[in-house]
């Protein structure tokens, strides 16, 4: 049975992955505008920048955010039912658990990716598989070797790695 505690619990955790999948796809707003100053005249103009992600990684982002929150809903149903045991309870609890940490580890190596190779990626974890897919162009093997190896560095080599380039 869930008393008060578990269930605060869980409607929180529930409100703190809604709020992070909506910051994740809130738009730039004013982050994508450039001052340029010419030497000449002293002045400065305002450049917009279109910083685009490729269609293919906002459609998996998208479709992963959906996939996790039609599972968090199903999970959180079998926790408030009355007519469910409490192994099976216990089990949604913990895989409620295990996708808010895998979020949490595709978020950070998501970033990390980012942040220190420069490309625009997206990270998806499904069973004890790591999948980075990368916006870019061409592939490079070299590139490919250095995602993977920051991706065990960073999970301790606990997940098989796999980069795709699109």
């Amino acid at each position: 049975m869930i008393n008060k505690k578990n269930l605060w619990f869980l409607t929180l955790t529930s409100i703190i992955l809604v709020l992070a999948i909506y910051y994740v796809t809130m738009p730039l707003g004013n982050d994508n505008m450039v001052l340029n100053s010419n030497n000449n005249n002293n002045t400065e103009k305002e450049v917009m920048v279109n910083i685009e992600e490729s269609e293919a990684l906002t459609a998996a982002r998208i479709e992963k955010q959906e996939q996790d929150l039609n599972e968090v809903k199903k999970l959180q149903e079998i926790l408030l039912s009355e007519d469910k045991t409490i192994d099976e309870k216990n089990d949604a609890y913990e895989q409620i658990k295990y996708l808010n940490a895998s979020k949490s580890i595709e978020e950070k190596l998501e970033k990390d990716i980012n942040s220190g190779f420069e490309l625009t990626s997206f990270v998806s974890i499904k069973n004890n598989t790591i999948k980075v897919t990368v916006a870019n162009k061409e592939d490079s093997l070299d590139l490919a070797n250095k995602i993977i190896t920051l991706v065990n560095k960073e999970t301790n080599n606990d997940y098989y790695v796999t980069v795709k380039f699109e």
